[in-house]
């Protein structure tokens, strides 16, 4: 047993992180024989929400490695949705590519996939300033612009009605505030609302939902999009929106500056424009404001160091991104 799993968000859990337990389940859908030493290795845990964890089982020729996300509530379609990428042109060896989904194995609400190998594109944007960091920044470019002219039509469709009243249910906390991030809370959300007006209408496609830098593995050139919890239909320029913010949130937490990787930035805009021979500007100044919203949001709820100075970071970043769009 891997430390004290209690977790009443996520009821499989505990059988999930017992090793002789899981390896029972494991009988039902691998050929595996269920005497064999199975080890465990938490990697994240959302409490009352998700818990993924690296599963290794061993083989003949070595150890076989699976990644296990355990999901609070039944999540068989992201399982789905996996298998639907790969076979629009995504195979986990492919150029781009998604990991290979294994099972889900409805009793634990656990998702099973192979381990793909890599480097995360954050991990090489950050210590790179040169060819290598530039290199996979384009391919996480080429890869979206690829998923967005392949990718299945699957899952919810993204409302801009809906999205602009959740904003406004996340952030009422923030404009309560004291000044400054009480003002420039307001005061985005007001312009956020105002530039939604004159959005007008566009193209859906499918959508990854948090794209980011740390979702993309880059090995040996080829690059394999994990992570499909938020897969959705939706504008492209959301995806591209989504990258574009967390290149500002790695600058203010490697550098301490939000403008740190503009440069990588200008890189992942013209190699999706290219591929995508599509334009998706006109649209991103909204996208980057409301993430931005979003995300100032998320820091001044995590109870931590520096949380007041990470969301009005944002906050300004979603001004002065919709200032410049002017």
């Amino acid at each position: 047993m891997l430390g004290d799993p209690a977790d009443a968000g996520i009821p499989t859990l505990h059988t999930v992180l017992d090793p002789v337990e899981l390896a029972r389940h494991l009988s039902d859908v691998l050929p595996w024989d269920q005497s064999q030493e199975v080890r465990l290795r938490v990697l994240r845990w959302k409490r009352a929400s998700r818990c993924t964890l690296e599963i290794a089982l061993p083989t003949a020729s070595g150890w076989r490695e699976l990644i296990g996300k355990v999901y609070a509530e039944d999540r068989a379609d992201v399982y789905r949705t996996m298998e639907q990428i790969r076979l629009a042109g995504f195979e986990a060896d492919a150029d781009f590519g998604v990991p290979r989904a294994v099972a889900f194995m409805a009793p634990l609400r656990l998702l099973l996939y192979e381990k793909a190998p890599g480097t995360r594109a954050r991990t090489t944007i950050a210590k790179s300033s040169g060819a290598e960091g530039a290199c996979a920044v384009e391919r996480c470019a080429q890869w979206l612009a690829r998923f967005h002219a392949r990718g299945p039509r699957s899952g919810r469709v993204f409302d801009l009605n809906d999205h602009l009243r959740s904003l406004d249910q996340v952030c009422a906390h923030l404009t309560e505030l004291g000044p400054p991030l009480a003002d420039k809370a307001s005061r985005l959300l007001a312009e956020v609302h105002a530039a939604a007006r004159e959005l007008g209408g566009s193209d859906l496609c499918a959508g990854h939902g948090t794209y980011t830098p740390g979702q993309v593995l880059i090995s040996e050139g080829r690059a394999v999009t994990m992570d499909w919890d938020t897969y959705h239909v939706a504008d492209p320029s959301h995806d591209v929106a989504r990258f574009l913010v967390e290149l500002k949130r790695m600058g203010l937490k490697y550098t301490g500056s939000t403008s740190a990787f503009d440069a990588a930035a200008l890189v992942f805009l013209r190699t999706y424009a290219a591929a995508a021979g599509s334009d998706v500007t006109r649209r991103l100044a909204f996208q980057e404001a409301a993430i931005c919203l979003d995300r100032a949001t998320h820091d001044f709820n995590k109870q931590v160091d520096g949380r007041y100075e990470k969301a009005e970071a944002m906050l300004n970043e979603g001004l002065r991104a919709l200032a410049e769009d002017e």
